[in-house]
């Protein structure tokens, strides 16, 4: 890991002052509900099944009905027949339930397991937190259809930024998934010097998934809701999320959503032969409803300034636009 922040932080001169939960690294050790970030590992899954391909369609109703819940899109939109590559693009709730139906719910737990989710990465930092994945691994007779179906699109489930982060890599990194680490390597007092080697600690995809995936997911930056994380002459894989965040996140008891959000990003670039993977997390943003109008431009910042730090030439050409 090059670099990782969070914010608010607090004055190390003062530290006697500061509130005892900030000294925690919220990137480890705080858990929330993803979102759509998750919906590309739904589509991992499937594709590495072979359950579908990125040209494989379904038709979206703008619901599903799940015994007495009703599952809609984001703004009640209803898309018609549609791929799996446009379930990305235009982050359709139902198209990731109709994905993890057709996975069956046996696979879609195994995947969710092999992508590191409610276990720790093991980075060399104190306090990480495992998640919570127990809707979706409680003995069969407790399991519940409608919690696989909220967990496909990134709800009911607890996961960190590591944990998304770590588990993105794996796409990043033709289906093997690396240790995150953030120590380089040791100077000992006597000069000695010890390199801390990556290692690899998941296979959860075939090379194949992951570059058919990457495919998908640069599609959404070209086409989709994470347009405005594009920059000009890169491909850049990348997905948007916009979690609802649960009453009881909040302190509050009582079942079902707030109306506070939190708004995400993961990309990687140049997308088949990465030098860098970006996570974005804003807590309650203001004044902006969707990520792709508030994390998407942050990303493209970033990777901008990575792109010209490392030097790596542009790949593509661009239409003109008239």
């Amino acid at each position: 890991i090059l670099a990782m922040a969070a914010y608010p932080d607090f004055d190390l001169s003062n530290y006697s002052r500061t509130k005892p939960e900030l000294f925690l690294n919220p990137a480890i050790s705080e858990t929330f509900e993803p979102g759509s970030i998750f919906k590309p590992f739904t589509m991992a899954a499937a594709l590495n099944e072979g359950v579908v391909s990125p040209k494989t369609t379904y038709l979206d109703k703008g619901f599903i009905k799940i015994g007495s819940y009703t599952i809609k899109n984001a703004g009640d939109k209803v898309y018609g027949k549609r791929t799996m590559t446009e379930v990305l693009e235009l982050s359709i709730n139902t198209g990731a339930v109709w994905v993890e139906e057709k996975l069956g719910k046996e696979k879609f737990k195994e995947y969710v397991k092999k992508f590191g989710f409610g276990k720790k990465t093991g980075i060399d930092f104190p306090g990480e937190s495992r998640g919570d994945i127990q809707n979706i691994i409680r003995p069969l007779s407790r399991e519940k259809k409608i919690e696989f179906a909220n967990a496909s699109f990134g709800q009911g489930i607890k996961t960190t930024p590591i944990q998304i982060a770590t588990a993105f890599s794996a796409i990043a990194n033709q289906g093997k998934m690396p240790w995150p680490h953030l120590v380089k390597k040791i100077i000992y007092p006597d000069g000695r010097e010890k390199i801390i080697e990556p290692k690899i600690i998941g296979n959860p995809i075939s090379q194949e998934t992951a570059i058919q995936l990457t495919g998908m997911l640069i599609s959404v930056v070209d086409k989709g809701f994470g347009k405005k994380a594009k920059v000009k002459g890169y491909f850049i894989a990348g997905k948007t999320g916009t979690a609802q965040v649960p009453w009881s996140y909040l302190g509050i008891k009582k079942k079902g959503y707030s109306p506070e959000t939190i708004h995400s990003f993961v990309g990687y670039a140049p997308a088949f032969n990465p030098k860098f993977l970006i996570f974005i997390k804003l807590d309650a943003p203001q004044g902006v409803r969707f990520s792709a109008d508030s994390t998407g431009p942050l990303f493209r910042k970033i990777a901008q300034f990575l792109f010209d730090y490392y030097r790596i030439p542009p790949e593509r050409k661009e239409k003109e636009e008239s």
